[in-house]
C-alpha cells in the first residue's frame, strides 16, 4: 500500500476486502466495507455540522464499532480528533473545550448526557451502532481540502503530573507508521482477531491495537469495559488470539480464572502483551500456567511510539523483569543528568526517536521545550538500563523515585522483589514524607486469602534480595488498591494521600 494516512488505507482495504470482518461489537458484525461505508455515511454528517480541515472535533464515547467508525469520519473531513473519555467529568470537559478550541462535539447516549447539561457547548453529532443498520447507498466523502501525511491528525488529552492533561499532538503519517510498526513487530495479520477492552480515547486502544490490527487487515474484538469475564469470554467463545491490557488487568484476570470450576478454553491466545505499568512476573507466570500463553511487554508513552517491545518469533519466551528490546525503526539512549550516555547495563533516563513522535503539546510550548532535547529527542523521565543483550529494563518513573537519606529507591524494583513472595497477590510501593531521611519506604500489600501479614517475614524476604535501605519501612495490608477507572493502573498519587491519611498505621 502507498496510503500514508489511516482512512486511505481502511479505503484500499475495504475495495480489497469487502466482505473480511473487521469488527465485532457484542451482536453486532461489522466487514471492512461496511466501516468505510459508515465512516463516510459520518464524515457527511459532521461536515454538514461544521467538520473541516484544521478544525477540533471532540469524540466522547466508550468502545464500540460506531468509536471506529467516527474517528476515521473525523479525520476524512480533515479535522483535528480530539479524544475524551467517556467518564469525563464536566470539569474535564469544560477544560478540553476551552483548551482545544473544539467547535464540534461527537458523542454517543451516554456522553451526550453530560454534554448536554454545559452551558455554551458547540454542536452535537450523535453515533451509535445503528448506523450500521441504516448504510443503504452510502456515498463516497470528499473532502474539501486534500489531506496531508504532515497534517496535525490527533489531539489525546493524557493524565500525567500537570495540573491540567497534557494534549498530545501527532500527525496522520506519525499515527500511520506506528500502527503499523506494531503490526510488523507483532506479526499481526488477517488471521488475528485482537481483544480491545481498552479505551479507545487512549492511544493504547486506538492506535496501537485497533488501527494495527485493523492495517494488519484483521478484526477488532470491541468491549466497552474491562471485566474479566468479558474478556474471558472474547477468547474462549470468539477465539481471541490477541490480549493487551496494563498489569492490573492481567492480575484480575489471574485470580477470576482460579475462582472458576470448569477451566474455559484459551487456546486460541497466541499473543498478550502488558504495558502501562511494571510487570508483575509472579502473576504473569500464574496466567501462563492457566491459558499456555506467556505475557510479553510493550514500554512506550502517548508522545512517542512503538519504542521498546517484544518480537513474540524472536523471544517467545520474554526475559523476566523486562520490557523487550527497541523496535524495529525506533532509537533510545540512556543517559545520566548531564546529557552524557550511560555504560552498558546502568540506569539512565531513557530518550526515545520512534516512528510516531508527537508534534508537541497543543497550546503549550514551555512544557514541550521541557520534554524534546534539542536534537529532537523525547525526555521519558523514565529511569531504564540495557542490558549486554540489548533487553531494556524499566526502573520505574524518575518522579516516583523515592530518595530516603540521599539515596534512589525505585518504586519498580522493590515491587519487583515484593510480587516473588508466595503470600502476596499485589504490592505497590510509595515514599512517605519522613522528617529525619526525607521519606520513607511504604509498601502498600494485597495478600492472598487466608493468609496473615507477617511484617518481619517480609522484611527479612526482600533485606536477602537488596540493599538495606530499599526494603520497606512498613507493610500495610489493604483490600483494594486505588486503580485509574479509565487506564485500569495502580493510582500511586491516590495511595500515597491514602497512606498519609492513615499514618498511625505505618
Amino acid at each position: 500500500m502507498t496510503a500514508l494516512t489511516f482512512p486511505e488505507q481502511l479505503r484500499e482495504l475495504a475495495d480489497q476486502h469487502p466482505e473480511r470482518l473487521a469488527a465485532r461489537d457484542g451482536n453486532l458484525t461489522v466487514t471492512y466495507a461496511e466501516l468505510n461505508q459508515a465512516s463516510d455515511a459520518l464524515a457527511h454528517r459532521m461536515a454538514h455540522a461544521g467538520a473541516q480541515a484544521g478544525i477540533r472535533v471532540i469524540l466522547m464515547a466508550d468502545n464500540s464499532a460506531a468509536y471506529l467508525a467516527a474517528a476515521v469520519a473525523i479525520w476524512r473531513t480533515g479535522a483535528v480528533l480530539t479524544t475524551l473519555y467517556a467518564s469525563s467529568g464536566p470539569d474535564e470537559v469544560a477544560y478540553a473545550l476551552q483548551n482545544s478550541g473544539a467547535q464540534l462535539i461527537v458523542a454517543d447516549e451516554r456522553a451526550s448526557g453530560l454534554v448536554g447539561s454545559l452551558d455554551g457547548h458547540p454542536p452535537v453529532v450523535h453515533i451509535g451502532n445503528e448506523i450500521f443498520s441504516n448504510l443503504g447507498e452510502a456515498t463516497t466523502f470528499r473532502p474539501r481540502q486534500e489531506i496531508q501525511p504532515a497534517d496535525l491528525a490527533l489531539i489525546c488529552y493524557t493524565s500525567g503530573s500537570t495540573a491540567h492533561p497534557k494534549a498530545v499532538m501527532h500527525s496522520h503519517a506519525g499515527l500511520n507508521n506506528g500502527a503499523t510498526a506494531y503490526a510488523e513487530v507483532w506479526h499481526l495479520s488477517a488471521t488475528d482477531r485482537t481483544i480491545v477492552c481498552l479505551p479507545m480515547a487512549w492511544a493504547f486502544g486506538l492506535v496501537t491495537t485497533s488501527m494495527a490490527t485493523l492495517l494488519a487487515g484483521g478484526q477488532v474484538l470491541i468491549l466497552s469495559r474491562t471485566k474479566p469475564d468479558m474478556i474471558i469470554d472474547a477468547v474462549s467463545k470468539l477465539g481471541g488470539t490477541f490480549l493487551a491490557g496494563v498489569t492490573t488487568m492481567f492480575v484480575k484476570l489471574t485470580e477470576r480464572l482460579e475462582e472458576l470450576d470448569d477451566q474455559p478454553d484459551m487456546a486460541s491466545l497466541r499473543f498478550c502483551i502488558s504495558g502501562g505499568e511494571p510487570r508483575n512476573e509472579g502473576v504473569f507466570s500464574r496466567w501462563t500456567a492457566l491459558t499456555g500463553c506467556p505475557v510479553h511487554d510493550v514500554y512506550a508513552a502517548s508522545e512517542c511510539f512503538p519504542a521498546v517491545t517484544y518480537d513474540p518469533v524472536v523471544d517467545p519466551v520474554p526475559v523476566l523483569g523486562s520490557s523487550g528490546k527497541v523496535a524495529p525503526g525506533s532509537q533510545m539512549r540512556i543517559v545520566d543528568s548531564e546529557g552524557r550516555e550511560v555504560d552498558t547495563g546502568q540506569p539512565g533516563e531513557a530518550l526515545w526517536k520512534g516512528p510516531a513522535q508527537f508534534l508537541g503539546y497543543w497550546q503549550d510550548p514551555e512544557q514541550t521545550r521541557k520534554v524534546l532535547t534539542d536534537d529532537g529527542w523525547y525526555r521519558t523521565s523514565d529511569l531504564a538500563r540495557m542490558d549486554e543483550q540489548g533487553y531494556v529494563f524499566v526502573e520505574g518513573r524518575l518522579s516516583d523515585m523515592i530518595i530516603r537519606g540521599g539515596s534512589n529507591v525505585s518504586p519498580a524494583e522493590v515491587e519487583g522483589v515484593l510480587h516473588a513472595h508466595p503470600a502476596l497477590r499485589s504490592a505497590t510501593v510509595v515514599g512517605l514524607p519522613d522528617e529525619h531521611y526525607g521519606e520513607r519506604v511504604i509498601a502498600a500489600v494485597i495478600l492472598h486469602p487466608g493468609v496473615e501479614l507477617d511484617t518481619a517475614e517480609l522484611r527479612e524476604f526482600c533485606a536477602a534480595r537488596m540493599a538495606g535501605y530499599k526494603v520497606p519501612e512498613s507493610f500495610i495490608a489493604v483490600e483494594t488498591l486505588p486503580i485509574n477507572s479509565r487506564t485500569e493502573k495502580v493510582d500511586r498519587r491516590a495511595l500515597k494521600a491514602e497512606l498519609s491519611k492513615e499514618g498511625s498505621r505505618t
